[in-house]
């Protein structure tokens, strides 16, 4: 058996079923291996920086990890950003980068040389920082032991990327019966509770019982470590109001009546107005960025409540200490536990929350959802209306992609994913054109139907990928949130420069094509909505309703569409300066 055909089997026995790359000679053996698994198929793209975002899709779609492949030199050079996005995300990706023979690489002769082999590039220098390890093989020996230990370490602790790269000739070179048979190494996650667990529980004892507005706040590493059940679990037999980060969308019960959206600087107004009046903020799997906390970390720190934070990595964990009153090094799977068990094994009285349950209740009816009032533009409509029409149709849908741009506040803030399907966003990175290719990974990851919204300018940086969902033939309905360009910034032009705007839309440098007719190049169904009541007709009739092959909808949305609500800065009555605005100030400003 070759290296090739051994990486295969290992992807096979993990339930991997589709690698996504771009063939090229630095990557021959492993393109063969794939031609002749009869397990593991190539999804093919036009660009391997896209090969890395569909396998993180496919990785946050419920399978363990993500796989692409990508040849020597610009190829492996163009993984970067997708790699980088996956290491924010904490993603576990599995990266296979060919690279020139082992008597030419520089790295394994020890020349320092910025080039020997030909179209050699150092992806472990480069790569280093952004993956949990980046190495290279130098015979099939070391190939076996960097596949199986790789497996692991992209899924084990915080996931991420894990690279590998393999020299061509290491590809092909046939391996020992030994070292075949040696077993799988699985990442293994310990039930047993650790010391910081046993500190966490006792620090949830002594809260719980004296609190009387406590909320819990979930994030990310909960859909990371695969806790949606036991979340389920846990606020279905509890009386605690909860929110989730935007990135955690997906764990929100739209109709769990404690349930209050994602809080944020551009988010739902009543997620921070509960943030703000609890005496008891848990929170498990969230990094407490600014745009989940606001910009004023100090503000987030002063408000009048106990908090207690699990986070696993101890990098995060050391920053961000001082923002909260303990923290605990506890994985977010085994601190929801650590919460069930406690209401399973004590008396808790639920009554003295029930004014808390009744103040959620009133927030969340007031101010869970808000529409923009805006000037009327001819042949378009607000956003927030067409994501709500959207929303109410989620049950159609396995999984819910969002882009960049004013989308990417937007979707979070107004779509309410249906139980046990995912939410998918282009992260930390908030990366244009990364949507596209995240819903071709989960489609592929999970064979159903895929709701993917990117706006009119962001897809245009991945527009080749429309190649790929063509001859794939998957279920996305691809949105396209049509407002003439790059709205976000044209907003911030015109907010603090006067207007003076450069690359924001047609009048300033960035044309934007009629996607009718590329729409025709691709042979993709398409249509357009410039009204609500278009976009309920498309919606609901064929084909769209019944979702099974690629279609494109252009939304007609307004050009000078405003986000809202929005963590807004505010004149300081003691400096003159202004100052970074909290939780609390959120514009449209209105009455508790």
């Amino acid at each position: 058996m070759r290296v090739a055909d051994y990486l295969l089997s290992k992807l096979a026995d993990q339930g991997i079923d589709t690698v996504f790359g771009l063939t090229g000679g630095g990557i021959m053996h492993l393109i063969d291996a794939i031609s002749l698994s009869e397990s593991v198929k190539f999804q093919a793209v036009h660009h391997e920086e896209f090969a890395g975002v569909c396998a993180d899709g496919y990785a946050r779609s419920g399978r363990k990890f993500g796989v692409a492949f990508a040849t020597t030199g610009p190829g492996g050079a163009h993984l970067f950003t997708a790699t980088a996005a996956a290491w924010q995300d904490s993603v576990p990706l599995l990266l296979i980068i060919g690279q020139v023979k082992t008597s030419d690489s520089s790295r394994l002769r020890g020349n320092d040389v910025r080039q020997n082999g030909t179209f050699e590039f150092d992806t472990i220098g480069a790569f280093s920082h952004i993956t949990k390890k980046a190495s290279i093989v130098s015979n099939s020996e070391e190939a076996v032991e960097a596949i199986n230990e790789a497996i692991s370490l992209c899924q084990e602790g915080r996931p991420g990327p894990v690279l590998i790269e393999i020299p061509l000739d290491v590809q092909g070179s046939e391996i020992s019966e030994t070292a075949a048979l040696k077993p799988n190494i699985n990442a293994n996650l310990s039930d047993e509770l650790s010391s910081s667990g046993q500190e966490f529980l006792k620090a949830i004892g002594d809260s719980i019982r004296v609190s009387q507005r406590p909320i819990i706040l979930f994030g990310a590493g909960a859909v990371r470590s695969h806790s949606e059940s036991l979340i389920e679990e846990l606020v279905s037999t509890t009386s605690i109001p909860y929110v989730v980060t935007q990135f955690a969308r997906g764990l929100g019960d739209i109709d769990h009546q404690l349930f209050l959206g994602s809080p944020g600087v551009k988010a739902n107004k009543s997620a921070n107005l509960a943030l703000t009046e609890a005496d008891l903020i848990i929170a498990i799997g969230t990094s407490l960025h600014q745009q989940v906390i606001g910009w004023n970390e100090d503000a987030f720190k002063d408000l009048e409540s106990h908090k207690i934070w699990t986070e696993i990595d101890s990098n995060t964990r050391e920053s961000r200490k001082h923002l909260v009153d303990e923290a605990f090094n506890v994985d977010s799977s085994q601190a929801i536990q650590i919460l069930i068990k406690y209401f399973q094994e004590n008396s808790y009285d639920f009554n003295p929350l029930n004014n808390w349950r009744e103040r959620v209740m009133s927030l969340r009816e007031k101010y869970l959802l808000h529409f923009p009032v805006q000037k009327f533009e001819e042949g378009r409509f607000c956003v927030y209306k067409a994501i709500s029409i959207l929303s109410q149709r989620a049950n159609r849908f396995r999984s819910i992609v969002t882009d960049a741009g004013v989308v990417w506040y937007a979707v979070p803030q107004h779509f309410f994913p249906a139980r046990g399907s995912f939410f998918i966003s282009s992260g930390s990175f908030g990366s244009m054109g990364m949507a596209l290719p995240l819903a071709i990974g989960s489609a592929t990851a999970t064979n159903n139907p895929t709701l993917c919204i990117t706006g009119d300018g962001s897809l245009m940086t991945c527009l080749q990928e429309l190649a790929t969902l063509a001859l794939a033939k998957l279920p996305i309905l691809l949105i396209i949130n049509s407002n003439n360009g790059y709205a976000s910034i044209r907003s911030t032009h015109d907010k603090f420069f006067n207007g003076r705007k450069i690359g924001t839309d047609g009048s300033n440098g960035v044309l934007i094509p009629k996607y009718r007719e590329l729409a025709k190049v691709f042979n993709i169904e398409y249509a357009c909505a410039s009204t609500e009541t278009d976009l309920i007709k498309i919606l609901d009739s064929d084909p769209c309703s019944s979702l099974n092959s690629p279609m494109i909808i252009e939304v007609m949305t307004l050009v000078n569409q405003s986000v809202e609500p929005v963590i807004v800065s505010k004149l300081s009555k003691v400096t003159g300066q202004m100052e970074s605005g909290s939780l609390i100030d959120l514009f449209p400003m209105s009455d508790k």
